[in-house]
């Protein structure tokens, strides 16, 4: 039971055992704003004007940069404030913050995800792509990993059966018929 193990129930009161020691509210509020990018004569505005819609409707057009809905989340501290912006092609969720997450972005193909400066990117096939700074590692949906630094290439198969680091002076690896190491 879901429900039950992170200390809320939809149906049964939750155990008092199971409820956290402490429990903090994350968010206060959400507001729905529709922001515009350029003003009646189409012409860009330096920061967007918000306008709150009636009845909490906002229509996504096929330009967000011309307008987007946005959900304002106030946090219970100053920077703790979430925007999801919702486009026609994806959604951006973005917060001001040092640490942890600054951004997601959902669209039709991939995730992507910005914690601490390292961008995450999930692909359709389930592959993973980690990239901070000058390195690069791939996890492939097929389980084969790739990492990438400025002085190496390293390759792992999906079985583990096949290992080789690349670098500008030798190339080694490690396969089923033993190992191979050769200078370039």
């Amino acid at each position: 039971m879901l429900e039950s193990t992170i200390g809320y129930a939809t149906r049964k009161a939750a155990p008092m055992s199971l409820v956290p020691t402490s429990v903090r509210a994350v968010w206060k509020s959400a507001e729905l704003l529709i922001a515009f990018h350029k003003n009646k004569n189409k012409q860009r505005r330096d920061t967007p004007y918000f306008w709150r819609p009636k009845d909490a409707f906002a229509r996504l057009l096929t330009k967000p940069e011309d307008q987007e809905a946005v959900v304002v989340l106030r946090g219970e501290g100053d920077t703790e404030d979430v925007q999801i912006k919702m486009h026609s092609d994806k959604i951006v969720i973005r917060r001001d913050r040092a640490l942890g997450w600054s951004g997601v972005i959902l669209d039709d193909d991939q995730i992507r995800i910005v914690v601490d400066n390292v961008l995450i990117r999930v692909d359709p096939d389930g592959g993973v792509v980690v990239e901070r700074d000058a390195e690069k590692t791939h996890l492939e949906g097929s389980g084969e990993i790739y990492r990438f630094t400025p002085d190496m290439k390293i390759n792992v198969s999906a079985d583990g059966s096949r290992l080789s680091r690349e670098t500008e002076d030798s190339l080694d690896g490690f396969t089923p018929d033993g190992m191979v190491s050769r200078r370039k």
